[in-house]
């Protein structure tokens, strides 16, 4: 296994301390907020980059276009 980052390792031992300190805690409201974050990270889909080196993706074509075509003449 490759050695961590050391800056990556104390991130994740971050958020480990702070989900477990969130479930110990019997404070209804802090656990609700804390299930939606939960969930927002899980369902937020990543939308793909659209434009790259002078192009675009359409999906009408279903493929990458150059924006040169988009121009007006």
């Amino acid at each position: 296994m490759k050695k961590m980052n050391s800056s990556y390792r104390l991130q994740i031992i971050k958020e480990v301390a702070t989900r477990q300190r969130m479930k110990s805690t019997d404070d209804p409201m802090a656990m609700h907020i804390s299930q939606l974050l939960e969930n927002h990270k899980k369902d937020t889909p990543v939308k793909p980059k659209t434009t790259f080196d002078n192009s675009h993706y359409d999906d009408h074509v279903g493929g990458w276009v150059s924006n040169l075509w988009d121009e007006p003449k």
